[in-house]
């Protein structure tokens, strides 16, 4: 298996960075107009040089620092542009790996609540352990206040969303003599007690939200040849890239069984079902289409209705169907047999020609 991460020195890592080198110079031979759309792990020091020479727009990384500085930065000025209903997004311009780049931080409906999802049960969490940190604090005796204190501020340094709201420290003293002491009793030692509580930082967390529900997408691409919404769209585009990708390992093809060495029949194989794959694209989306102007549903395989089923689900609802070829008094005809109304419905969609060859009226 390739490691997808370009960091180490594993041969697997080489070969990866090898193989995304040779994509990139592909890419930049290519007649133009051409840019390269990539997820985050194209952005590094390393293939700088290389993006330097071509069109890219790919996201950048979040764990780079200056991501969270420019993200901070544009929720702190508040100057978004309005994409659609539920996004969002700010643009500026800087240099980054010696690259001139436009930054668009984009901000969504669903990343918010994809962030809520994940952020509300870190709370949660980070609170049961300050539970336990406390406990084992407010049971030890420390031999002065200030060890006390020095204590409780090593343990609240990493409370993120729980801060320290309230401690006070408690003296517990020791008499030298047997039995309960007295008012005269002299003291043999003085311990002192901690006893903190913490609070929910409600401002942090919708802080951290904000932050997470952010994303940063990079590209060098002149803003006179592609406005930030159209570097927005290409790079959300990348999920039916990604989709079609499945399509073409799915075992229901059998391309893992296709074994071959030369490269040229690698390409061969390769160009067969970039083919096939767009053939299946083509199908799917005038099937969508006409779906929507005819304003039909599909029932999905969970029996609800669906507005955009795949092709793939639909060529299992078609299975079924035979043509049956008859002879009458000399005549050869063909029949067809096992359509149902759902099948009907969907072969409608298709045009007139389609079906013509399974004998159905256009409706």
């Amino acid at each position: 298996m390739v490691s997808k991460s370009w960091d180490g020195h594993t041969s697997e890592t080489q070969s990866f960075k090898e193989r995304a080198e040779a994509l990139m110079t592909a890419v930049a031979s290519s007649p133009t107009p051409r840019s390269l759309v990539a997820d985050a792990k194209l952005s590094t020091e390393d293939t700088a040089t290389t993006l330097a020479k071509l069109g890219f727009i790919t996201r950048i990384p979040g764990t780079i620092k200056l991501v969270s500085q420019v993200i901070t930065q544009a929720l702190q000025w508040d100057r978004w542009h309005r994409l659609d209903e539920t996004t969002r997004y700010d643009s500026l311009e800087l240099c980054h790996y010696g690259i001139a780049q436009r930054w668009l931080v984009v901000s969504s409906q669903a990343a918010m609540e994809r962030a809520e999802a994940r952020i509300t049960k870190a709370p949660q969490r980070e609170w049961d352990a300050i539970e336990k940190q406390l406990f084992h604090v407010h049971a030890q005796r420390f031999e002065t206040p200030e060890v006390a204190q020095a204590a409780l501020t090593a343990l609240s340094k990493v409370w993120r969303s729980h801060p320290l709201d309230t401690s006070r420290v408690i003296e517990h003293k020791r008499s030298a003599g047997k039995g309960r002491p007295t008012p005269t009793s002299p003291l043999k030692a003085i311990a002192w007690q901690m006893y903190a509580q913490g609070r929910p930082a409600q401002e942090v967390i919708e802080a951290h939200k904000q932050q997470r529900a952010c994303c940063v997408i990079g590209t060098n691409i002149p803003a006179c040849d592609v406005s930030d919404a159209e570097v927005i769209h290409a790079y959300k585009a990348q999920a039916g890239v990604e989709g079609g990708c499945r399509f073409l390992k799915d075992p229901l093809f059998f391309v893992s069984s296709l074994f071959v060495k030369k490269p040229s029949r690698i390409q061969g194989l390769l160009m067969v079902m970039t083919l096939a794959l767009l053939v299946y694209s083509l199908t799917q989306r005038r099937l969508r289409q006409q779906r929507a102007a005819h304003k039909e549903t599909i029932p999905h395989h969970i029996r609800q209705p669906t507005a955009r089923p795949t092709l793939r689900w639909v060529f299992q609802l078609l299975e079924g169907i035979h043509r049956v070829r008859v002879m009458v008094q000399g005549q050869v005809y063909d029949v067809i047999e096992g359509l149902n109304d759902v099948q009907i419905t969907i072969l409608r969609l298709f045009g007139d020609e389609v079906c013509r060859l399974y004998h159905i009226s256009p409706g």
